[in-house]
């Protein structure tokens, strides 16, 4: 029987069962089995208790009796103590507590006592047609992930044993043969399906297996493992009915992300500046009695696919680098640089104006932080994969910077490193990581460092 052919049929049988609990209450309470006042309160009684408080579905998940009793118990004591919050909010005169707690205590009793059947029921289920007997092709790690969700959900299907391609074991696999004696292990063991973990480069033993799977009426599943092929974090995704292979996806690929980092970002970066205000006319006021020039610099930066916009910084430098086709980056004790530049430089003050950038959607409060435009292309040159920091927008802090990563970077070592945190950053980000950068940002010593 189906998983939800059983749903259905336990959903049924929950019908039938609470509207006999509800008039055999009424029987006890008013000392008849039906009133037709009582008829609106058994219909919402039924579907709200048995869809929504007693869900069949998660019986599956409970393979032990004692499991199933406790967690009835648990939603009952859920529903009645929900049930009596609303009865008090909603003023629920109109309804009888008695014929509703009486009625629920029926129902309870009576779903305790279907356990069993319920549970004969479920086993039985393992015993038919539509139980899988698996054999599974590849004892790497692909293969481990599958033997434990199928040992967590052991009544989808039973693992027999798996076949390995001489790749390195993990532990705890139950290997019976190679590949290559795929129908000398199913003449023996008479599995049902065929799992195909296989790295997606082996495609003759793939399609040798596919044959010999169908060739003996055994179902064939091919699990789509690229790590061997791309050697990075990849998604197979589908554009219509066509499959496609997103190479190095990341989670701001996503709308939802994307769309509470934007949020965070409007709301983070407009405190910022409301808070940091009385900073700007003191720092604004500071550069101009010190030294000539504008109180901003303002050089052209790439963002987020390779689109320039205009940086905003408190200028920190008695003489800036060209703002459009500037290569110089900052040396340390840099002459350059002026006293107030020292003190807001060290203590990251001068790239507070970039909150503007963020609300003007050019920036992220944290992202890989942009270039110069001349310095992107002699990253790309030493670092084949450096341009992949722009698949998102850039950041005011980052996590190279969190971790020492900044001001001068000369040597090939130094850039790889830093783009090699900016990528794990665009492949692992969550709003979690966000908050942590921020925090390091203020508090971590490193963030200090290489900043003159």
């Amino acid at each position: 029987m189906r998983e939800r052919t059983l749903i259905l049929l336990f959903f049924s049988i929950d019908l039938v069962v609470l509207n006999t609990s509800v008039m055999l209450m009424s029987k006890f309470h008013y000392g008849d089995f039906f009133r037709l006042q009582d008829f609106h309160y058994i219909i919402n009684l039924s579907w709200i208790l048995t869809y929504l408080i007693f869900i069949n579905e998660k019986l599956f998940l409970l393979k032990k009796k004692p499991d199933m009793v406790k967690y009835l118990l648990y939603k009952f004591c859920v529903f009645i103590s929900l049930s009596a919050i609303l009865f008090v909010f909603l003023n629920l005169d109109d309804i009888s507590r008695s014929m509703f707690v009486g009625s629920s205590l029926i129902f309870l009793i009576f779903k305790l006592l279907l356990l069993n059947p319920y549970n004969y029921l479920i086993k039985k289920r393992k015993r038919g047609q539509y139980f899988s007997k698996i054999l599974v092709a590849g004892a790497g790690k692909a293969g481990k992930s599958i033997l434990s969700y199928y040992r967590e959900n052991n009544d989808l299907g039973e693992i027999v044993g798996f076949l390995s391609n001489g790749e390195i074991r993990s532990n705890g696999i139950p290997v019976l043969g190679h590949i290559s004696e795929f129908q000398q292990v199913f003449e023996k063991r008479k599995f049902n399906e065929l799992i195909i973990t296989l790295d997606m480069s082996h495609q003759s033993d793939i399609s040798t297996l596919i044959r010999q799977a169908e060739y003996n009426g055994v179902r064939p599943r091919v699990i789509a493992d690229y790590n061997e092929m791309f050697k990075r974090h990849y998604e197979v995704r589908k554009l219509g009915k066509i499959p496609v292979i997103n190479i190095r996806e990341c989670p701001l690929t996503k709308y939802y992300n994307r769309f509470w980092k934007r949020a965070f970002d409007i709301i983070f970066a407009s405190l910022m500046l409301i808070i940091s205000l009385p900073f700007f006319f003191l720092i604004a006021i500071a550069i101009k009695l010190e030294s000539r020039g504008p109180i901003f610099y303002m050089p052209l930066r790439e963002g987020k696919r390779g689109e320039k916009f205009t940086l905003i910084k408190f200028r920190s430098m008695k003489q800036n680098d060209d703002p459009i086709n500037g290569i110089r980056s900052t040396d340390i004790n840099d002459e350059r640089i002026t006293k107030v530049g020292k003190i807001i430089r060290k203590l990251n003050l001068d790239e507070l104006p970039q909150f503007i950038n963020v609300l003007k959607n050019e920036m992220s409060v944290v992202g890989p932080r942009p270039h110069r435009i001349k310095l992107n292309q002699m990253f790309q040159k030493d670092v084949s994969s450096y341009m992949v920091r722009y698949y998102v927008k850039p950041g005011i802090t980052g996590w190279a910077q969190v971790n020492g990563w900044r001001g001068p970077s000369i040597s090939k070592y130094q850039k790889k490193a830093r783009t090699l945190y900016d990528l794990w950053y665009v492949e692992h980000w969550n709003f979690g990581l966000d908050l942590y950068i921020i925090f390091l940002t203020v508090f971590n010593v490193k963030s200090y460092m290489n900043n003159n």
